[in-house]
C-alpha cells in the first residue's frame, strides 16, 4: 500500500513541477501553498520509501505542509 502510495505522490508532484512557474506555490490534494522545496523534500520521502519501504529511521519526521500532505497520501509514521 505504501508503494503505491509513495508511486502516486511521485506522480503528482511531477506534475506539479512541471508547469514551468518556479517561483509559484501549489496545492497537493487540497493542501496549500507548498514551495518548490516542500515539493523537492516531498520527493526525497517517496523515493526513500519506495527504496527501503519506510522513510524511518533515514529521515527525520516531517512537518507543516510536507507532513500534511503526507497524511493525505498516508505515508505518515
Amino acid at each position: 500500500m505504501k508503494i503505491s502510495n509513495a508511486k502516486k505522490l511521485l506522480s503528482d508532484i511531477a506534475k506539479a513541477l512541471n508547469d514551468g512557474q518556479e517561483y509559484r506555490t501549489r496545492t497537493i490534494r487540497g493542501v496549500r501553498n507548498l514551495s518548490v522545496s516542500d515539493l523537492q523534500t516531498l520527493k526525497l520521502y517517496a523515493e526513500t520509501i519506495l527504496k527501503y519501504g519506510s522513510y524511518h529511521p533515514y529521515l527525520i519526521k516531517p512537518l507543516g505542509g510536507v507532513a500534511e500532505v503526507m497524511a493525505k497520501y498516508n505515508l505518515l509514521e
